[in-house]
């Protein structure tokens, strides 16, 4: 948060948000350690290609990390075999 203000950036922006590098760079094992003990949290993306998005959430409805994930452990195949 702080070379984000430093760079101009308003501390209240930086509420419930991550550095997206030291995201995913904790989720291949090589989190930040932080003051107090705190660690990087991992941040997992789902990508460039949203094709699947009509299947997940067919009404445009609203949907977490947590539907996103059942869904694709559900193993639902999409076109060309993909998941």
């Amino acid at each position: 948060m702080a070379a984000y203000v430093r760079k101009g950036g308003d501390a209240a922006d930086t509420k419930g948000r991550q550095c997206l590098c030291n995201g995913l760079l904790a989720t291949i094992g090589l989190a930040q350690r932080r003051p107090g003990g705190r660690v990087e949290p991992p941040l997992v993306t789902i990508g460039k290609d949203l094709s699947f998005l009509p299947r997940l959430a067919p009404g445009a409805e609203p949907y977490s990390a947590a539907d996103v994930v059942r869904w694709l452990s559900a193993g639902v195949v999409g076109p060309a075999g993909r998941t």
